[in-house]
């Protein structure tokens, strides 16, 4: 029997299958910045932890972890980053310096990774995602917080799970697919959907390779809603 535990900034979905998927507020705020200009692709706003413990009950996880393909229906969001060939096709295109958030593994917490910033008078409705993505992966110390790691080592159940394969972590979820074939309808060149890369990896502002796009159409009614909602508070 399926269930999800919660104690104190550390979240437990124990599965149907065995598996066992924690998350934490570190992750939950992150896939948060998933509703705010500017940092990546963004949710339509309404996505809440609980939504997407109730996809990490249901869904099926490959056993090596990966990109878990999810519909959120209306709340998938928009996808809003592109290589930068790609990006600068969009209309009125023009290169800011921006800023993406991403995992450093020596200090164990987000930290802000300069990007490039595309922005285009075209509007966020051509950016319409049509699925979203969880990445789930087997749990790995490494990549955890110590304090993270010490709430599984003193759980015995959380324990055997890692000690025989059982025990995965969610790393972030955010609008549409693991891999890319196009970005508000431009194609993007095969070499590069297969994933996106890690932001540390975009080439930042002078010399980028992918870059975040940031839509124009400000008075548009889904903009308003977009402005509005990220200035919300992530909440369970």
């Amino acid at each position: 029997m399926s269930d999800i535990k919660t104690s104190g900034p550390f979240t437990t979905i124990h599965r149907d299958d065995d598996k066992i998927v924690i998350a934490s507020d570190l992750v939950y705020n992150h896939i948060g910045t998933h509703a705010k200009p500017g940092k990546g692709s963004v949710f339509s706003g309404n996505i809440t932890p609980d939504m997407i413990n109730d996809k990490l009950v249901s869904e099926a996880i490959p056993e090596r972890g990966g990109g878990v393909p999810v519909n959120f229906g209306a709340d998938n969001g928009y996808l809003l980053v592109a290589p930068i060939e790609v990006a600068m096709q969009f209309q009125d295109a023009t290169i800011r310096a921006g800023s993406k958030e991403d995992f450093d593994p020596k200090t164990k917490t987000m930290v802000p990774v300069p990007v490039a910033e595309v922005h285009t008078s075209q509007p966020i409705t051509d950016f319409t995602a049509d699925i979203a993505t969880m990445l789930v992966f087997p749990y790995d110390p490494t990549r955890s917080t110590p304090e993270q790691n010490k709430f599984v080592e003193n759980d015995e159940e959380l324990r055997a799970a890692k000690e025989t394969g059982r025990l995965y972590a969610l790393a972030t979820a955010f609008p549409g697919g693991f891999s890319l074939k196009e970005v508000g309808g431009k194609p993007v060149p095969k070499d590069k959907q297969d994933s996106v890369p890690k932001a540390t990896a975009w080439g930042g502002v002078d010399n980028p390779t992918w870059a975040v796009i940031i839509p124009g159409s400000q008075t548009e009614l889904t903009m308003e809603n977009w402005n509005k909602l990220a200035g919300t508070e992530w909440k369970r």
